[in-house]
């Protein structure tokens, strides 16, 4: 038995297969509340997660990523440390992803990004999405199983960023190969093996890519564009995007932000069709409603978003002294915000630890965020899952788990990813009568 009251919520790997009963745990002691180590303070309620999310005067986001693993390169005197982060932000590790950053500088990146998710693109994309999972499907739909994870999951949502950018084939499956079962930022890594993740990798591709982008963009250049093999595509748009105040992105600015996609999305949405999955998968009724009536699809995944959704903690730190929830917080302390734990608040959801398709107010879970930092992708994020569903439940009959991977009925067992950003199924492994 777990003593919760002295485990580290950022190191120790007994806490990832069960994380709801330890949210449960800190909840019980207050919805905002000291965890044990490295001057942290949980936020497990619903209305403090929102009020922590939407105070963007007392909360940096600069320890997004990295939450109570920060070091900060200073000593915190007074109430106001506003200045000493910005100063310090090259010294923090993925202090530069868009996650991590806070008014303008965050205003101006995530407006290039908006422009590959209107609902033109979108609706662009669309057959995409049903061909790419269909070519996918037909790799195992006659082997009557498959494991979730790493032959649907990952390359589908790998994939359909590929389409989003629009990248070739030979950069597609180059991509899919280097994210193959890949975990960000696991907490058994060490400092060095946390900063080569694939996606440095993937990065130098699309650096590239855009670099050959802008040039060919460039006036004096224009005429030597098919020399240069550049192409007007919708990465050459991103290339030569400006912020609304007509300022120049950098290269490192483009890049980074491309890449951000592939990590972003593919490991969000790859835990939430495995979430959606064993859900169908242990729960026939709700199987046989989705496949009698689609319609109820998007309240299905609303649902498992609220129950099981894929992000599990985010860090903030207090930059200016003040109170959340009636809780002092002092100028230098850290945040966790957790969706998962506020998606399960009782003062929010009655019974939240039970699957409910006909829950009041469904779409009210925070799984996506809240504030300047809500998920950019959550309209295409729904449009995956909910395709992907629709596809697999057309080409498998009767989706059940594997006795021989997660155990017989009432007494199953799931591994999860070692991180503490996300509530990741490692493997989900599906038996099904092909169809």
């Amino acid at each position: 038995m777990l003593d919760y009251a002295k485990v580290d919520f950022y190191t120790d790997t007994r806490l990832v297969d069960d994380p709801h009963a330890y949210f449960d745990f800190l909840r019980a002691q207050g919805r905002v509340t000291p965890m044990p180590y490295r001057n942290v303070m949980a936020v497990t309620g619903y209305e403090e997660m929102i009020q922590l999310s939407l105070d963007t005067e007392h909360f940096n986001t600069i320890n997004s990523v990295v939450g109570a693993m920060i070091e900060l390169p200073f000593e915190v005197k007074g109430d106001d440390i506003s200045a000493e982060l910005e100063a310090a932000r090259d010294k923090i590790p993925f202090s530069s992803q868009i996650v991590s950053q806070s008014g303008k500088r965050h205003a101006d990146l995530r407006s290039i990004l908006a422009r590959l998710f209107t609902p033109s693109r979108l609706r662009a994309l669309e057959p995409k999405l049903h061909e790419t999972a269909d070519a996918l499907i037909d790799q195992f739909a006659r082997d009557g199983k498959v494991e979730l994870a790493r032959q649907y999951g990952g390359p589908y949502a790998t994939l359909v960023i590929s389409d989003l950018l629009g990248l070739p084939d030979d950069v597609r499956n180059r991509f899919r190969a280097l994210l193959d079962d890949s975990v960000p930022v696991r907490m058994d890594a060490t400092p060095e093996e946390m900063m080569k993740n694939p996606l440095v990798e993937l990065g130098k591709d699309l650096f590239k890519l855009i670099v050959k982008r802008r040039l060919a963009a460039h006036p004096l250049l224009k005429p030597l564009a098919r020399l240069l093999g550049a192409k007007q595509d919708i990465l050459a748009e991103v290339a030569t995007a400006r912020f609304p105040d007509g300022g120049k992105p950098t290269l490192v600015d483009i890049t980074g932000l491309s890449a951000f996609l592939f990590g972003a999305g593919q490991d969000t949405t790859n835990r939430l069709v495995c979430a959606c999955m064993k859900v169908i998968a242990t729960m026939p009724d709700v199987q046989q409603l989705l496949r009698d009536d689609p319609s109820r699809i998007p309240d299905f995944i609303d649902e498992c978003l609220r129950l099981d959704g894929a992000v599990k903690s985010g860090g903030r730190i207090c930059q200016k002294s003040t109170t959340l929830g009636g809780v002092e917080i002092k100028a230098g302390t850290v945040m966790i915000l957790s969706p998962l734990a506020a998606n399960r608040d009782p003062r929010r959801f009655e019974n939240p630890g039970e699957f409910r398709l006909d829950r009041p107010k469904i779409k009210e879970h925070v799984a996506f965020g809240r504030g300047a930092h809500t998920c950019i992708g959550a309209l295409l994020a729904r449009r995956e899952v909910a395709v992907s569903i629709e596809r697999l439940l057309a080409r498998m009959g009767n989706i059940r788990l594997s006795d021989a991977h997660h155990g017989p009925a009432g007494n199953r067992h799931f591994d999860y990813a070692p991180t503490y950003v996300l509530h990741a199924l490692s493997s989900l492994h599906l038996e099904f009568d092909p169809v």
